[in-house]
């Protein structure tokens, strides 16, 4: 997956575009700084937004490539990311750590996701926000980006309930037009939740 996700940044620079992803960008700005947690953050661009908003960040990713463009990016900005390179499974955590976590298109694989969701809503504080925006099960049926296996597509119900202990208090389960660089453009299935950890 590593070599994947290289050779997509190689061959498509910028693949998502700079600017954040708007809903994360309308959640961070509801809420006061604090430590941030970004799983699967590619060329970093929500990363980047977030230390300009004064956040301290921790981002991770399986690519060496995107890895660089960020920090590069953020040096550029005067702005510091902790970004580090590893595979989900093996990011290190800590209980109680996190003031949000925001998972923006972080698809996984199950079983591998109920496991890898769980472990980082533990690094969350009780009061943190969760901000999850993803592709839902139909859009296999629009080009506008995201996996190709149904089984990575996130259903409503069932990714709620992957996170136990969190007040869900926005959602969202319909048709957006995405304009994030080639990666994500036209219209998509989008699935956004915000939620509060008990």
């Amino acid at each position: 997956m590593e070599n994947f996700w290289n050779e997509k940044f190689k061959n498509q620079p910028n693949l998502y575009g700079d600017a954040p992803n708007l809903y994360f960008k309308e959640k961070l700005e509801e809420t006061l700084p604090g430590k941030i947690m970004l799983p699967g953050e590619g060329e970093g661009r929500n990363a980047i937004y977030a230390a300009s908003k004064g956040w301290k960040v921790t981002a991770f990713d399986q690519s060496a490539i995107g890895k660089t463009r960020a920090v590069q990016r953020a040096e550029s900005l005067g702005l510091q990311i902790d970004f580090q390179i590893c595979d989900a499974n093996d990011f290190p955590t800590t209980p109680n750590e996190f003031d949000m976590l925001a998972l923006i298109y972080f698809h996984l694989p199950p079983p591998l996701s109920v496991s890898i969701y769980q472990k980082l809503l533990k690094a969350l504080k009780p009061g943190g926000t969760l901000v999850i925006e993803g592709f839902g099960k139909d859009q296999l049926n629009y080009p506008s980006g995201g996996p190709k296996d149904i089984e990575m597509l996130y259903a409503m119900n069932e990714l709620k309930g992957v996170f136990p202990g969190v007040k869900w208090i926005e959602e969202f389960d319909g048709i957006l037009t995405l304009r994030e660089g080639e990666g994500h453009l036209g219209d998509g299935h989008i699935i956004r939740l915000k939620g509060i950890k008990k």
